[in-house]
Formats: structure tokens, sequence, C-alpha cells
């Protein structure tokens, strides 16, 4: 007898830079979803589903398990958005912390390197926020510092 084989998409694990940010899952209910067995690890992967509120992230059957902040969505919008162009399904690496039953999740993540970061403005060009009027490149308010 011979079994069908069950095409599943391709999936991507994102930040491709691999994960160095532990961040909580906010709403995570232990129990209350179907979570794909762990790796050596402890580690398991989720699918990550862009929202209006944010990053949802599904379980093995697509229920939701929990959320990311805004902001997190943000910081991932240009691989989120590599991968839907790609057709394959984004996902992040996570685990769970503490005694059973009272466990949190945390998810992988990173900041953007200088690689794939913020851009340097250009001179004349306005500043980001949070950088006190000092362009990039300048230490200490002074040019060549």
């Amino acid at each position: 007898m011979s079994r069908a084989r069950v095409a599943r998409p391709e999936t991507r694990i994102v930040p491709r830079a691999g994960g160095h940010v532990t961040v909580r899952v906010e709403g995570f209910r232990e129990g209350s979803g179907v979570l794909p067995r762990p790796d050596r690890l402890g580690r398991f992967k989720l699918e990550v589903v862009r929202e209006e509120r944010g990053l949802c992230l599904l379980d093995a059957h697509g229920a939701p398990v929990g959320r990311l902040a805004a902001s997190w969505a943000r910081t991932l919008a240009d691989e989120l958005a590599g991968c839907e162009r790609d057709g394959v399904t984004p996902v992040v690496r996570a685990s769970l912390v503490g005694p059973r039953g009272e466990r949190d999740m945390f998810v992988l993540l990173s900041w953007p390197g200088r690689r794939t970061g913020v851009p340097v403005p250009r001179a004349g060009a306005a500043l980001p926020t949070g950088t006190r009027g000092v362009p990039a490149g300048v230490a200490g308010g002074r040019a060549g510092g």
C-alpha cells in the first residue's frame, strides 16, 4: 500500500541572519495550541502572519498561539515581504521557558545589522528620530571626531 505524500509549502526562517534576541510572545497560553515537536535544542518553528496589530504566530494547524508587537512587524517587514514575493512561508524559531504548565513562549529574532539596517542619512537629509541632531558618522557632535 502506498501512502500519498502531502505537499507542504516551502518555509524560510526569519530573520535570515539567525536570532539572537529572545522576544516574549504575548497572549500565549500553554496547552491552547498544537505545537510542533521540538528539535534537540528544544526549539520549534511557528508560522508568522502579518496582521493589523502586529505579527501573529500560528501552530501546526494554523490556529493562533500568540502575537508579537507591531514594532517587530516593522523590523521584519523586508524579510516578510521577501517571503511573500518568493512564495515561501515565513517561520520563526520558538522555545518554551519555565516549569510545565506555567511556561512562557519566546521567539528568536534579531535587530537589523549594519548591512541590512536603516540607511545612513545623506547630507542635508532629515535625521532619524533619536539621533539628537548628530548625523551618522559624526562622533560627539564634531566632524571627524
